[in-house]
């Protein structure tokens, strides 16, 4: 069951962060907000999955920590957000890079 709600949180979190990423693109001035509630959801199942992997071999380890630490770009794209920074846009990029990149490893 947890796991289950962990999956729906992900997607909801995922699907809320994108909305806010579309609605910033199209220059709507609550962007920022609903950017940042789904960029909070992932960057905290982020950290579930982090001390999650604590039994686990160092190598595993390592990948949830450093997914842990690209999660935290979504934080700094927030923030750019509310400052009106178009560098936004390149956290965000480095971020679904670094989380394609963990998808395929761990």
């Amino acid at each position: 069951m947890k796991e289950k709600t962990q999956t729906n949180l992900l997607i909801l979190s995922g699907f809320v962060a994108l909305t806010g990423a579309i609605a910033q693109i199209f220059d709507i001035k609550i962007a920022p907000y609903i950017f940042s509630t789904g960029a909070a959801g992932l960057i905290v199942l982020s950290f579930l999955a982090m001390q999650g992997a604590k039994n686990s071999d160092s190598r595993i380890q390592r990948l949830y920590r450093s997914g842990f630490f690209s999660s935290l770009l979504l934080a700094l794209a927030a923030y750019l957000m509310f400052t009106a920074s178009g560098l936004w846009v390149l956290a965000v990029l480095i971020y679904a890079l670094s989380a394609l990149y963990m998808t395929f490893r761990i």
